[in-house]
């Protein structure tokens, strides 16, 4: 199996086990369909790009996301990765969430995680 069917067969799962388009954990609430992200009720303005990453990450909270993943829910999996592109994205997003108390964390060469306040 490819990568980027690989990267197809996560997002499928993904959107099938997440019916509700809201994820809420009390401390963050994403509406993905609204392009929505608060921190206990203070609103987080994020570029597309960067919501689109983010939205993908909360999908499955504390769980890595393959930078392919990460890459074809955002680009498109007929676009070929671009880790460099993708990093500068996460850091960006990382300066933005952190005075949040939100964490993304790295896994070298696989991907991506968001860490949630219950994971701490």
């Amino acid at each position: 199996m490819s990568i980027t069917e690989t990267a197809l067969m996560e997002q499928r799962q993904t959107n099938s086990n997440h019916p509700s388009d809201i994820y809420d954990d009390g401390h963050l609430r994403v509406e993905h369909e609204n392009y929505y992200v608060a921190c206990d009720g203070t609103p987080i303005k994020l570029p597309r790009t960067e919501f689109l990453i983010f939205s993908r990450l909360v999908r499955t909270p504390d769980r890595i996301v393959t930078s392919e993943a990460l890459w074809a829910s955002v680009w498109g999996p007929e676009k070929p990765l671009n880790s460099e592109s993708l990093h500068v994205y996460i850091y960006r997003l990382r300066m933005k969430l952190g005075s949040f108390g939100l964490q993304i964390d790295t896994m070298v060469n696989v991907g991506y995680r968001l860490i949630t306040v219950s994971a701490r």
